[in-house]
């Protein structure tokens, strides 16, 4: 992730588009209502992704308190989608269009939302900033 601005924790999904064949665009905003100073929206951005999982259960055991986080490389998703995709690195970055010197690890991010949780696996982060809503 670079320079990825705090996202107020709860906030609410407005959006998940898949972004061509391998990219995925989620948007969320956060809520006055919910304890926000304002009602700005946020666009993540993954290039690539390798999966993702919506759960309509917003609330992970592990106690979760943000909005956007790194849950590292071991965990029981990505457990997952090794066992049932192609995840080889050299695959990943030819993904990208470009070969890379040093194969990156595939990671898992947690998008925690009022309404549900999103577990995205990928090799690089998100882009995130700020965005303006249609009304």
């Amino acid at each position: 992730m670079r320079d990825a601005p705090d996202i107020h924790f709860p906030s609410v999904l407005d959006s998940i588009q898949v972004l061509g064949d391998r990219g995925l665009r989620v948007v969320v905003r956060e809520r006055t209502g919910l304890g926000a100073s304002s009602d700005d929206a946020f666009e993540l951005v993954w290039e690539v992704v390798v999966g993702f999982l919506v759960r309509g259960d917003p609330f992970p055991l592990s106690g979760q308190k943000v909005t956007l986080s790194d849950a590292g490389t071991a965990t029981t998703f990505l457990d997952m989608i090794r066992f049932d995709s192609e995840t080889h690195p050299d695959y990943i970055d030819a993904m990208y269009g470009v070969p890379s010197l040093k194969p990156a690890e595939m990671r898992h991010w947690r998008i925690s939302t009022n309404e549900a949780l999103i577990d995205v696996a990928g090799t690089r982060g998100p882009m995130v900033r700020r965005v303006a809503l249609g009304g």
